[in-house]
């Protein structure tokens, strides 16, 4: 009995972990990439808390799925 008590602990505390430890993100869209769409799109992922950066390196970057908002969780207020 106290051996599934203490994993069952385990189990919860690894889920709230895992669950705090994520990055929040989202890709911007589809379609081509516009001046005014990208500024756009970069503007609500900065009040979001995020910063846009590319997917990865060789992807074409005139197209709105190659890029990413990533919004990093937010840290404890400290005491």
């Amino acid at each position: 009995m106290r051996l599934v008590a203490a994993l069952s602990l385990l189990l919860a505390l690894g889920a709230c972990a895992s669950v705090e430890s994520k990055i929040l993100s989202y890709p911007l869209g589809r379609g081509l990439v516009t001046y005014d769409e990208l500024r756009r799109a970069k503007a609500q992922c900065e009040a979001a808390g995020g910063v846009v950066r590319p997917v990865d390196a060789g992807g074409d970057m005139s197209l709105l799925s190659n890029y990413l908002c990533e919004i990093q969780p937010k840290k404890a207020a400290k005491s």
